[in-house]
């Protein structure tokens, strides 16, 4: 069963409509990259697939399962890396970890932390609090909590946004190396080099519609998209 189905999805925001019959299928250990241009509709397809919206029509299936309504059945299966960080300001690194480990893994929760903050490269910064951290180290601990319970389809909005050039490749490093164990990865970017190096497949977004969805060489069509509104 394909990880993410979407048929027909629409979403409205009162009389405006922001997703328009949006259909998408990613399939299983694929990295799927969705891009669009600001207010193209790509976070709101974002948080329909993850549930955190009910769609004003049209349907989305994670694994064959509606996320709005099963969202704990599939919240071992599902890792999530959001805009906004929902980590605690006042923990630690290291607390942070092992609480999202505690919830999902038995076992060794402190190997396993000590484990996942050197993927993030955050262990020099395990004793810290959160409200301490940068942007960008706050968005790869994000990752790291994503990470605890080994999901197998990890839902990325803008992971990279806030990284700088290391840090952004050591990320897709880690990424490229889930998808190889067999984890399915669908990311949000602006980046557009991210896109061509990483994904399998993209789908371009444009007012609220799916425009295309192909291999990566359609990302020269979303350069002409951007053109086209610049000019």
């Amino acid at each position: 069963m394909d990880p993410v189905t979407c048929a027909g999805l629409r979403f409205a925001y009162g009389a405006s409509p922001v997703v328009c019959e949006v259909d998408l299928t990613v399939r299983e250990s694929e990295m799927f990259a969705l891009l669009g241009t600001n207010g193209a509709g790509k976070t709101t397809v974002m948080e329909l697939v993850l549930g955190h919206r009910r769609p004003s029509g049209g349907t989305v299936r994670l694994f064959g399962r509606d996320p709005f309504r099963d969202r704990r059945r599939l919240a071992s299966e599902v890792g999530v890396v959001l805009q906004d960080s929902g980590c605690a300001l006042d923990l630690t690194v290291a607390e942070t970890i092992r609480l999202w480990l505690r919830l999902y893994r038995r076992g060794e929760v402190a190997r396993a932390a000590a484990g996942l903050l050197a993927d993030v490269d955050l262990e020099h910064r395990a004793a810290l609090r959160v409200r301490q951290l940068s942007g960008g180290e706050r968005r790869r601990l994000d990752l790291a909590v994503a990470l605890c319970g080994r999901p197998r389809l990890l839902l990325l909005d803008e992971p990279t946004s806030g990284l700088d050039p290391q840090a952004r490749e050591r990320t897709w490093d880690l990424l490229r190396d889930r998808r190889r164990e067999g984890t399915t990865i669908v990311f949000t970017t602006h980046y557009l080099e991210e896109a061509e190096q990483t994904a399998d497949r993209i789908a371009i977004m444009d007012r609220g519609r799916v425009a295309l969805t192909g291999p990566v060489d359609l990302a020269a069509s979303f350069r002409r998209i951007i053109e086209e509104r610049i000019g």
